[in-house]
């Protein structure tokens, strides 16, 4: 597994760099956008959602918690977006915005965008019952 930091590679299943020290995710590969013909068009399904509970988590939680915990969601979220050949735009605080129809067009890319939505929602279901005691509110996806 390659650090984010430095880039030197570790062993697999480490979970801090051997060289920095920095806190070692598993790396989520995140498709690049070839750059587009000027003039082209395409029709996109835009997702966009953002955590609800995350302020609160955000107050009870300290911040290295918060961080890691973040990672953990995002890259899960990032697995789903991928599953259904979607693309990550960016991730902005409690949010992430995936874009389904670039690189490459479905017919049923606003398909795949509602099932990726329902399954991160679902995802964060899964999720929320073991920080809900810790933090006092549950946490949930609302998605645009």
């Amino acid at each position: 597994m390659k650090c984010s930091k430095c880039q030197t590679e570790n062993p697999e299943g480490a979970k801090f760099c051997n060289e920095c020290g920095k806190k070692l995710y598993e790396a989520v590969e995140i498709k690049k956008i070839p750059p587009a013909f000027q003039g082209e068009r395409k029709h996109v399904t835009v997702l966009f959602s953002d955590l609800s509970g995350y302020t609160a988590m955000s107050e009870k939680l300290d911040p290295e918690e918060v961080k890691e915990v973040m990672g953990q969601i995002f890259g899960e979220i990032a697995r789903v977006v991928d599953k259904y050949e979607g693309f990550i735009e960016k991730f902005v605080g409690d949010a992430v915005m995936a874009l389904f129809g670039v690189p490459k067009a479905h017919e049923d890319d606003p398909v795949r965008a509602v099932r990726a939505a329902r399954e991160i929602q679902d995802l964060i279901e899964a999720m929320s019952p073991k920080l809900e005691e810790r933090i006092g509110k549950p946490l949930t996806m609302h998605t645009d």
